[in-house]
């Protein structure tokens, strides 16, 4: 595999997943944030549910955040590859700084990563993640 990538930002980061919640033992919601999304729920009913749009997200190379007191997606996500419910690369979101942020490929292998000036080059800058219906037929309104 070629050297991961990374790329820093400012300002507001791209599309990303914010949180996981969690309603019951296996319902809850996606929380998108960033410059395109705003914010927005998409709901699952089931953790297998949950493991596809997971495994949807890394396919369309949306950033996952990673978690500060509590554990965040990314955690969540390197679990889930850990206990092989997913497979492959991911990228992760983080805080430098106010308004500061680097996304960086995730990998098995990532010791060092190469800089990328543009993060559209590592992350879908574009993400709609009302694109994710198609996958569970439900998306709630933007989150207030």
């Amino acid at each position: 595999m070629n050297t991961p990538r990374y790329a820093k930002g400012s300002g507001q980061p791209p599309v990303h997943l914010a949180s996981i919640n969690s309603t019951d033992s296996t319902t809850g919601y996606l929380m998108f944030a960033g410059a395109a999304a705003g914010e927005r729920k998409i709901t699952f009913t089931s953790h297998a549910e949950r493991v596809r749009l997971l495994n949807e997200l890394m396919l369309a190379r949306v950033p996952f955040a990673v978690g500060g007191m509590c554990p965040g997606p990314a955690d969540e996500v390197a679990l889930l590859i850990a206990s092989a419910a997913l497979a492959g690369p991911y990228l992760e979101l983080s805080w430098t700084g106010p308004q500061q942020w680097v996304v960086r490929q995730m990998t098995n292998s990532a010791d060092q990563w190469q800089l990328e000036p543009d993060v559209s080059e590592i992350a879908n800058t574009s993400f709609d993640p009302v694109s994710l219906t198609s996958f569970v037929g439900n998306a709630d309104t933007p989150a207030r």
